[in-house]
């Protein structure tokens, strides 16, 4: 339900000097049958659970696509799309405080490992998302910062914790469950509950390593189901540590727990190599019977261990099928001269940006006393930061009309609508002007801070940023910029980037927000204080009222895009972050292969994998 920290949120590309692609590992991905399809990942898998601060990666939800159906998908047309293979859902109620919703699972549905799939299985929704359930079963406060949820859960503090009421209510079947907000929200139906196969928490939360009978199974679901309604804190917390930690496995092999690979998608996990590549297989138990049927290939390779810098290669030897990467412009031209190729361009609903820290972010044991913590010096640095120049030399050679990214809500590639949020939003304090003018004010406000000797002895702010070709060059671009107004910008190309969010270490991130359909909670996911993503410690009492408007009642569009600019206006002057650019999208696909429709939003590339084909 959150937006997604990316690999799109991250970055791809690699040093100058080419990943060696080596084919003892990797056969050409077109063999004779043509049943498998291999795809660049910018990034290396990091963990199973997508929902977790480890997991929020694009990596990841790109692999569990495969995995998982639930009540609805996103289409390449920024839609939402009604899975009847998986369910139906329905308004039974319509009040003006008094919204019911009820979600029914199609009979006959099961997990790969042949139980059953009920609505017993939506339940696990309701613990990871509803702040005031895990309150009141014991489990912690996810807006305490000491207090720390047994679930590692990004999704608490949204809408579905600031409007549900009471508890979900099953039918006697076991088949449907009914969710009541206390209004009806807008893009309801964005918030169905996801599946999860319950029985497995019991079974990993009591040691078990191996696949249990289907007998076992559904006794294991109505423990979990005896569990969530008598809020058993001790069965809760055991299996939240489970939910939390065990699937953050990088390495899947014969003697990987099979309980973790439990699923309900076309694939299932084959194998997995660390930092190299993830390969699943069609898996004939429930392909097709929650969702969609992929009929034209039988396995999907996903590899990490190809950088943006190789990929052009690889995609000439026919090594990779599929690539989305950061492009240079000289990956472009590259890209360009292969043969056997098609490219797709146009824009992606991801967005670079710089966040500042603040504070600590929730659960860090240590306190955050770096010179962020005094907004002039935030100010200061988002004015001398350079990014007009990093748009002019790393984006503007892809894609000339493109924009610096003055809106969170609203993307340049929206037209109009960008252009009037930009003017309205408080933005022109960092794009007036030229970019000396702007550096010459923030080392005025430097010097008043720290000594008018500032520019020689200037101070240190440590960037969090990935090792990829893109974020290097933006990142020398940036200290050099930013040494004329009395900063020092340090940080190395970090592989672990987005595990290392949190950590009091870094004064800053430079990575990337992918956004899923456009919704009226716009981009709050990322900038409440109460929420998943809160990797800065920011806190401001009236954005969260702001945002908290915009994820009630369905508002106008008039009154929707106030309230974004009132938030947006804010945030501009709390100096917390900053906007770079939107993402050029560039898909480069094996010529052979067809279906591939590139979405602006997520799973951007991986949306319909079913209609692939040779």
């Amino acid at each position: 339900m959150k937006l997604r920290l990316t690999a799109r949120s991250a970055v791809a590309i690699a040093a100058a000097v080419a990943v060696a692609v080596t084919g003892a590992m990797f056969s050409p991905a077109q063999g004779a049958t043509k049943q498998t399809i291999v795809m660049q990942e910018p990034s290396a898998m990091t963990s199973l659970n997508i929902s977790t601060s480890n997991g929020n990666l694009v990596t990841n939800d790109d692999i569990a696509y495969f995995q998982g159906f639930g009540f609805t998908y996103t289409s390449n047309e920024k839609k939402l799309v009604q899975n009847t293979k998986f369910g139906s859902y329905k308004v039974v109620k319509n009040t003006a405080k008094d919204f019911r919703v009820q979600y029914t699972i199609n009979p006959g549905l099961i997990w790969n490992d042949g139980t059953p799939i009920t609505a017993d299985d939506l339940l696990l929704s309701h613990i990871i998302s509803s702040n005031a359930y895990s309150i009141k079963a014991g489990l912690g406060d996810p807006d305490s910062a000491k207090d720390l949820p047994a679930f590692d859960s990004g999704n608490y503090g949204g809408v579905y914790a600031s409007h549900i009421v009471g508890m979900p209510v099953m039918s006697a079947d076991h088949m449907s469950l009914t969710l009541q907000y206390d209004v009806k929200i807008a893009n309801w139906d964005y918030y169905a509950p996801g599946p999860f196969p319950v029985h497995t928490l019991e079974q990993l939360a009591a040691g078990k390593k191996a696949l249990g009978t289907v007998a076992e199974n559904k006794a294991a679901t109505t423990k979990f189901t005896s569990d969530f309604t008598s809020m058993n804190t001790a069965s809760l917390k055991a299996m939240g540590k489970i939910w939390s930690t065990a699937y953050d496995i990088t390495t899947i092999n014969s003697s990987t727990n099979p309980l973790l690979l439990v699923g309900n998608g076309d694939f299932k996990i084959e194998s997995a190599v660390d930092n190299q590549s993830v390969t699943l297989v069609i898996d004939p138990k429930t392909n097709g019977n929650s969702g969609p049927k992929a009929e034209n290939f039988t396995k999907m390779i996903f590899r990490f261990d190809v950088s943006d810098a190789a990929a052009p290669q690889a995609l000439a030897n026919k090594e990779i099928d599929l690539y989305q990467g950061q492009v240079t412009p000289d990956a472009v031209a590259q890209l360009k001269t292969i043969k056997g190729v098609n490219l797709i361009g146009g824009t992606a609903a991801t967005y670079e940006q710089i966040s500042l820290r603040t504070a600590s972010a929730p659960g860090q044991t240590d306190t955050y006393k770096g010179p962020f913590t005094n907004p002039l010096v935030r100010k200061a640095f988002l004015l001398a930061y350079p990014r007009e120049e990093i748009l002019a030399k790393l984006i503007s050679p892809v894609v000339p009309a493109a924009k610096v990214l003055n809106s969170r809500f609203v993307m340049p590639d929206e037209g109009a609508a960008f252009d009037t949020m930009v003017a309205a939003n408080g933005s022109k304090l960092f794009s007036d002007g030229t970019q000396a003018v702007r550096t010459a004010q923030a080392l005025r406000i430097m010097q008043q801070v720290y000594g008018s000797d500032v520019a020689s002895k200037p101070i240190a702010i440590n960037m969090d940023y990935k090792n990829s070709a893109r974020r290097i060059d933006a990142f020398t671009i940036a200290q050099a910029g930013l040494a004329k107004a009395g900063f020092k910008l340090t940080g190395a190309p970090n592989a672990k980037w987005s595990a290392e969010l949190d950590l009091t270490k870094y004064d800053a991130a430079m990575f990337a927000w992918g956004a899923g359909l456009p919704v009226q909670k716009g981009d709050c996911g990322q900038i409440q204080s109460k929420v998943g993503n809160n990797h800065f410690g920011w806190n401001d009492p009236k954005i969260d009222s702001l945002c908290d408007s915009l994820q009630g009642a369905a508002m106008s569009d008039a009154t929707k895009n106030r309230v974004w600019v009132q938030t947006e206006r804010t945030l501009m002057t709390n100096y917390w972050t900053l906007g770079l650019y939107q993402w050029p999208a560039l898909t480069v696909v094996n010529s052979d292969l067809s279906g591939v429709k590139p979405s602006a939003v997520i799973p951007n590339l991986v949306w319909n994998f079913w209609e692939w084909h040779f």
